[in-house]
């Protein structure tokens, strides 16, 4: 009866030993596989928003000037989204931060068209409308950008980039204010012309 006990509690200790091995494992991997995809995602976030402030800061001036016609012509592409790496585990990070990780270039489709539309009822020369329409979205794609990837490196051990002589919360903050103070401008200038005209 004893040795049926004692054998018993050998086999369920021995059960756990192993169970906690395999699990143990299997966490320390989870931890790398996060860990491997932050400073992946994080690297390209940070490419992203560099880009982002570099449509923001477009005057639509080439050296300075305008166009041969007197326009103001953008002189920044938009920048893609770039893929995520694919030999990646979502499924090791933190599921809020990889839905707003997997979400984030569905946002960022839904902005450009809304750049696109802004475009047909830009006015020459200036293009006004237009211009302030991508700064407004790509300042929020910028601030995303930062903040996704100061998640990242916060919750997963990853050194965050340094600027030197920028601050992107800062300056992306700042335009974005002044933005959507002339975009509030315009709008309610256009419904005062809307309510002229249908009286």
């Amino acid at each position: 009866m004893n040795e049926a006990i004692f054998g018993l509690i050998g086999v369920l200790v021995g059960s756990g030993i192993s169970w906690f091995q395999s699990h143990w494992t299997s966490k320390k991997e989870s931890e790398k596989s996060a860990r491997y995809l932050a400073i992946r995602v994080v690297c390209l976030l940070d490419k992203y928003m560099e880009e982002c402030a570099e449509v923001v800061k477009d005057d639509g001036l080439f050296e300075g000037k305008r166009s041969k016609q007197g326009c103001l012509e953008p002189q920044v592409k938009i920048p893609k989204f770039p893929n995520y790496p694919e030999d990646v585990d979502w499924k090791s990070i933190d599921h809020n931060i990889m839905f707003e990780l997997l979400s984030f270039p569905a946002e960022i489709e839904d902005g450009n068209r809304m750049i696109d539309a802004t475009e047909i009822i830009s006015m020459a020369p200036n293009y006004q409308d237009w211009f302030d329409e991508r700064r407004f979205y790509y300042c929020q794609f910028g601030l995303i950008a930062y903040k996704l990837s100061d998640k990242l490196s916060k919750n997963y051990g990853i050194k965050k980039k340094k600027y030197n002589d920028w601050d992107p919360v800062k300056d992306f903050s700042a335009e974005l204010r002044a933005v959507a103070t002339r975009r509030n401008h315009r709008t309610e200038e256009h419904k005062a012309f809307v309510k002229r005209v249908l009286g």
